[in-house]
């Protein structure tokens, strides 16, 4: 059953060119391949056919160009999504479900903003626009190549109008998630990969909006179309980016993890290599969606995780007068060593992290930072102190004597 439902959540062209052989023959990139070879064919035998000036050809092949890049892009969002694993909460897994069912729905609404675009645009260039239609097939063209450039003009703005569904629908997602993930109780999280699986989606959107700039070249000469162009380029990039932000604030921690994270001061490091293990006290940060630590460049582990990266980090709170109110968090997992090479792209990142460190430890930064102490102790960024930021690929949580695992 669920194998059948997922088969349908497919584009309206997803479903066309399935039935369709030799396309419905290969895997989706080497259908979307076949797609643009078979309308680069076509279009330049027309050309030749109708004597169609060189400059007219450049401008179908880079509007075939840019409906197949689309296509490549759109078509990330199905796969992705059917590998979507359900979050541990109901209110967020019935949110996601809906937005599954409105995007891939079994009516094909993503075919209507298209047809919103394709009726005006058609309406414009063949009675209200400029000599486009004639400088791009001549003054009497053909009646079969007025048809190739309709079903082309068709293509591009049917994934015009997937762009604005897609990132639209996303934008709702996200806000609608983050408001769900601020009611969340004890367990109740969306699993971090799944967090990334959406920003990702929205970033595919982002470059959706900035392929649309290739059709300048093809519209340069009408004021009113590079306007329309450049707006829809504005409103798919803008909303994608906004969703991808609101999407990097949603908690990938249940409440109960991330309060005993955000509230803990101390945690235990565990590196391993060539079957000695070694344990160390750190302090550390937690931003909401990361936790970071830092060392000495002398230390032991910091060598250690250089050769192997994968360590266990432990954060515990204990009541020794009630051993079923202690609690412990432990992530496994890897680890990213910041160094010089990561300033030009990481460093209001470690500046951020480095703000973190001295409003958590006002008193400790403070002592810390004087140039009397060893260099080993001292927290000059870089320098002195490296910063590590723990990457969890499984979550254990005790809570009294109760162990349970958390999907990340």
């Amino acid at each position: 059953m669920v194998k059948s439902e997922q088969k349908e959540k497919k584009w309206i062209y997803e479903d066309i060119v399935g039935k369709i052989p030799p396309f419905s023959l290969l895997s989706t990139k080497y259908s979307i391949l076949l797609q643009l070879l078979f309308l680069l064919v076509i279009g330049i035998i027309l050309g030749f056919v109708f004597d169609i000036e060189q400059i007219s050809m450049r401008y179908g092949l880079l509007a075939i160009v840019v409906a197949v890049s689309w296509s490549l892009l759109i078509l990330q969002l199905a796969p992705t999504l059917r590998k979507f694993r359900a979050p541990l909460s109901k209110d967020e897994n019935d949110l996601l479900e809906k937005y599954k069912n409105i995007l891939f729905h079994k009516n094909h609404y993503e075919a209507l903003p298209g047809l919103a675009i394709f009726i005006p645009f058609m309406f414009y260039i063949f009675y209200l626009g400029t000599d486009m239609m004639e400088m791009w097939v001549g003054k009497e063209p053909n009646k079969i190549l007025i048809v190739f450039v309709s079903l082309l003009i068709w293509d591009i703005c049917y994934r015009m109008g997937l762009g604005l569904w897609t990132s639209a629908l996303a934008l709702w997602r996200s806000i609608c998630l983050k408001k769900l993930a601020e009611k969340r109780t004890e367990l109740e999280h969306t699993p971090y990969t799944e967090l990334k699986y959406l920003q990702k989606l929205d970033i595919n959107n982002v470059f959706f909006g900035l392929i649309s700039l290739l059709l300048l070249p093809i519209f340069k000469t009408d004021e009113f179309l590079v306007t329309v162009t450049l707006t829809f380029m504005f409103l798919v990039c803008f909303t994608s980016v906004i969703s991808a932000y609101i999407i990097s604030k949603v908690p990938w921690l249940p409440p109960d993890i991330y309060n005993l994270v955000n509230e803990s001061s101390f945690a235990y490091i565990g590196t391993s290599l060539g079957g000695v293990t070694h344990v160390t006290p750190v302090v550390y940060v937690f931003d909401g969606q990361k936790i970071y630590f830092n060392t000495s460049k002398e230390a032991k582990k910091l060598k250690t995780m250089k050769q192997n990266n994968k360590v266990a980090f432990l954060i515990d709170k204990r009541d020794m007068s009630n051993i079923y109110e202690n609690k412990a968090v432990m992530f496994t997992g890897e680890v990213k060593i910041y160094g010089l090479k990561d300033i030009p792209l990481s460093l209001f990142r470690m500046l951020g992290t480095l703000h973190h460190f001295m409003k958590k430890y006002p008193d400790y930064t403070k002592k810390y930072s004087t140039s009397e102490l060893p260099k080993a102790w001292q927290l000059t960024p870089i320098i002195a102190r490296i910063l590590v930021e723990v990457k969890p690929v499984k979550i254990i949580y005790w809570r009294g004597a109760k162990q349970i695992s958390v999907p990340v």
